[in-house]
């Protein structure tokens, strides 16, 4: 995070001031607070297990991501409201209360915007023709009520915006949210990005054959796809003159691609995400052999975790095979379009604590990824700058780097110490652990 002198002609863009990271709070299967979210994932626990909000009886791949149930019997926008006030009021009571409201911004990423609510119109249309279905169900994608009901629970007077870019949509609303405190526009941005597991998500991707039957294996040789999840998290991003409590961590630099290549797969050999990663690094003021460790998009699909090896060699070269490389879905499932904060939020965590949580399910791996390091086993780490990257349908690309605070961090990791006994091996639970740990 160092700026570069005036006049240096090796530099095509000038870093940007870093933001502070005042206030994290996460939702998911592993936890309703990033406190538990944390442990469990630092223990190698998995929050997938067979799905029980709706029925999957007919499915191969009966198992999800779900977060624990807060409100019993509540539709789909509705539970998700409640999810994401849940994380916002973690976040704000870590971060304190903004010093004025109308410098305070929402930048809201969300891919479907918990739209599942159709789902009853389907049934209802199934089971007793269209003049039994409610079409007001199908018009439940209205990303303006979330803006309106998250920048009043927020307090959030000073602007507020939707992102929505596919699987990178997360991580894109941060970058949105950066951009905007360095230009002045406001003081403290408050930035939530989520998705909900729900039918209509999980019969598309059952269909485009995405989803593995059986355990999620990135980067092995015979992977065979995710498994989706909740994924609720909500990050305050401030200018650091404008800050009320000291950072947690620092926001150093994000950037962005396209590939312009294909509606689903990504570029064969990784040009984009390489590109994104490189511009991330540049607004950082950082060169790859800076970062420390990389949270990799991993969806564990044949084409995605191959170009995005190819963007980590173009990027990072030989020193790739000495970069610790983590992956949380295996843990936590794919959120989609929450998938870039969630991961964000915990790779902050992995900041703050100085731990490199495993990897699970990892298997053989490919023959050109075999000396990678994958984390198969939790262990401490010296982690000063950390990347995190997301990648999406329609070939968008966003990566994340973050730095370390001193003091601050260490004062907020003894609130959420590790657990006593980590599991080894980065092997999952058994199910019947698993789902009792929901």
């Amino acid at each position: 995070m160092v700026v570069p002198e005036t006049g240096d002609a090796s530099v095509t863009t000038s870093p940007g001031e870093p933001l502070a990271i005042t206030g994290i709070g996460l939702v998911t299967a592993l936890g309703l607070d990033s406190a538990t979210s944390w442990r469990r994932l630092a223990a190698g626990e998995s929050g997938i297990a067979p799905v029980t909000r709706f029925d999957v009886s007919g499915s191969e791949v009966p198992d999800g991501a779900e977060a624990p149930p807060l409100v019993a019997g509540a539709e789909a926008r509705e539970r998700a409201m409640a999810y994401l006030s849940l994380a916002g009021r973690e976040a704000l009571l870590q971060a304190g209360p903004a010093r004025d409201p109308d410098r305070t911004m929402l930048v809201a990423g969300s891919s479907l915007a918990a739209s599942a609510s159709s789902d009853s119109f389907w049934e209802a249309y199934l089971r007793g023709g269209p003049d039994s279905a409610d079409l007001a169900r199908v018009g439940t994608y209205d990303p303006e009520l979330a803006l309106a009901a998250l920048s009043d629970a927020f307090s959030a007077l000073g602007g507020a915006f939707f992102v929505s870019s596919a699987c990178a949509t997360g991580a894109c609303a941060l970058a949105v949210a950066a951009d905007l405190l360095r230009l002045g526009r406001a003081d403290r941005a408050v930035v939530p990005g989520w998705d909900a597991l729900d039918l209509h998500t999980f019969a598309g991707f059952a269909a485009l054959k995405a989803l593995s039957p059986g355990a999620v294996r990135p980067f092995a040789a015979g992977r065979t796809g995710m498994k989706l999840g909740d994924g609720f998290a909500v990050l305050v991003l401030e200018r650091p003159g404008a800050a009320s409590r000291p950072p947690i961590a620092w926001f150093a630099g994000h950037g962005e691609s396209a590939d312009a290549h294909h509606l689903t797969q990504p570029d064969p050999e990784g040009r984009g995400a390489a590109l994104a990663m490189e511009r991330a690094l540049e607004s950082a003021g950082l060169s790859a052999d800076e970062i420390d460790y990389v949270n990799l998009h991993a969806t564990a699909t044949p084409a995605n975790d191959l170009a995005e090896y190819r963007a980590l060699a173009k990027v990072f070269g030989r020193r790739i095979e000495k970069v610790p490389l983590g992956a949380f879905k295996p843990a936590i499932g794919h959120a989609l379009g929450g998938a870039g904060t969630v991961e964000a939020a915990l790779t902050v965590l992995v900041l703050v604590h100085q731990f490199l949580p495993p990897t699970l399910g990892l298997a053989e791996l490919e023959p050109e990824m075999r000396s990678l390091d994958l984390v198969p086993v939790g262990r401490p780490g010296r982690v000063r700058h950390a990347m995190s990257n997301a990648f999406g349908f329609g070939g968008v690309n966003a990566s994340l780097v973050f730095s370390e605070e001193g003091a601050a961090g260490a004062t907020f990791a003894s609130q959420m110490p590790l657990p006593a006994v980590r599991r080894g091996r980065g092997e999952a639970p058994p199910p019947d652990e698993a789902a009792g740990a929901r």
